[in-house]
């Protein structure tokens, strides 16, 4: 990062202190610390107007300064129309802007802090106070800032939206890349690409709508997910009349647990209906020992306090074990790291002409941390 990227990126401070050889000493020390300064304000009102224009990243408050032009004193209940002094802006200044300010003040009267703590400052330091306690005070603010900022559930949203959108707009770019191409074996490999990217479009567009730690709808995650991927994978007829059977629980999942599970999902789906019924033509109505024609089945179930996703077929089975299949399978590798990644154990059952089940077990609790983390 050059300096010019390091000065655009400092953290912008205003000073308000009617004091100015006191407001020229904190503007040099906040300089030498390596932040930026905003601007300095004279007077509550001057501070408040200056917050709504210039926007800095923290103010830096004395209490006991003139109100404004007509020093109209207010309360810090938030029914001023002009501050009062520093108190009554600092309470405006966090209620309708939204930035934090670190108050100072030599006074550390009781009926002080008592209308400090209703204006709900980011912090109160006493004068005389050392650098390092201006610094440290500071650099709590503009942490607890970042945490609390209001506009951050929305700025997420708007994440997850684009990004849900160009996952969306790759998966028609592979699908129609896929209609075109003649080789069958590219044709698989892109119809397993255009499902990984269908499952992360839809993880995101189950996460629009909440916060960075908003529990997600599973049955609906899925059950979209699921009949998505069908759609548009499945064979027409007569080549395999193919049926999708849904059983989905409704539960919530967290995010970090969204992407890993649509991975899942897609992989065994993908799986199922590319490979489960190889033999089948369509003209007897049965194959690979199936009766009245295929059917994949999609569960997903709590049991104990765990989850249990699994994804079911009729038809003709792993053509050997899995384990050692898993070796050269990328999509059965897929599998080992979606379910790695939701701390879940992954199974596999088998048999020839019986039909396959791929299931992943669990744990649903919030102190959950996806291992890709």
């Amino acid at each position: 990062m050059n300096v010019a990227e390091n000065m655009k990126n400092r953290p912008r401070i205003l000073v308000a202190d009617d004091e100015t050889i006191i407001a020229m000493q904190l503007g040099e020390l906040l300089e030498s610390e390596g932040y930026e300064l905003a601007g300095v304000a004279a007077t509550a009102s001057q501070a408040v107007e200056m917050a709504a224009d210039l926007r800095p990243d923290l103010v830096l408050m004395d209490i006991v300064m003139p109100g404004g032009a007509d020093n109209t004193a207010g309360g810090a209940d938030g029914g001023m129309s002009e501050p009062g002094d520093g108190i009554d802006a600092c309470a405006i200044i966090q209620r309708d802007l939204h930035i934090p300010v670190v108050l100072l003040s030599a006074h550390g009267e009781e009926h002080f802090l008592r209308r400090a703590r209703r204006a709900l400052p980011s912090a109160y330091l006493l004068k005389p106070c050392q650098n390092t306690q201006v610094r440290a005070a500071i650099e709590v603010a503009l942490a607890l800032r970042v945490h609390n900022d209001p506009s951050a559930p929305f700025r997420l949203r708007e994440a997850h939206h684009r990004i849900k959108n160009s996952f969306s707009l790759l998966h028609s770019m592979l699908r129609i890349q896929e209609i075109q191409t003649t080789d069958a074996k590219a044709r698989h490999s892109l119809a397993d690409a255009g499902a990984r990217v269908l499952a992360l479009a839809k993880a995101h567009e189950s996460m629009v709508g909440g916060g960075p730690d908003a529990m997600s709808d599973a049955k609906a995650h899925v059950e979209r997910l699921a009949s998505t991927l069908f759609g548009a994978q499945s064979p027409p007829p007569p080549q395999a009349p193919l049926a999708l059977e849904l059983d989905v629980e409704a539960l919530n999942l967290l995010p970090a647990q969204v992407i890993p599970c649509g991975i899942f999902l897609a992989e065994a789906l993908t799986n199922a209906i590319k490979h489960a019924f190889p033999a089948w033509d369509g003209s007897d109505g049965q194959g690979d020992g199936t009766q009245g024609g295929g059917v994949i089945r999609v569960e997903l179930h709590a049991r104990g306090g765990q989850a249990e996703l699994s994804i079911a077929d009729n038809g003709s089975g792993l053509a050997g074990d899995p384990a050692e299949l898993g070796r050269n399978s990328f999509g059965l590798q897929c599998l080992h790291a979606a379910a790695e990644q939701l701390e879940g154990q992954m199974a596999i059952a088998s048999a020839p002409g019986q039909g396959a089940r791929v299931s992943v077990r669990f744990p649903l609790y919030r102190d959950y941390q996806s291992r890709s983390a």
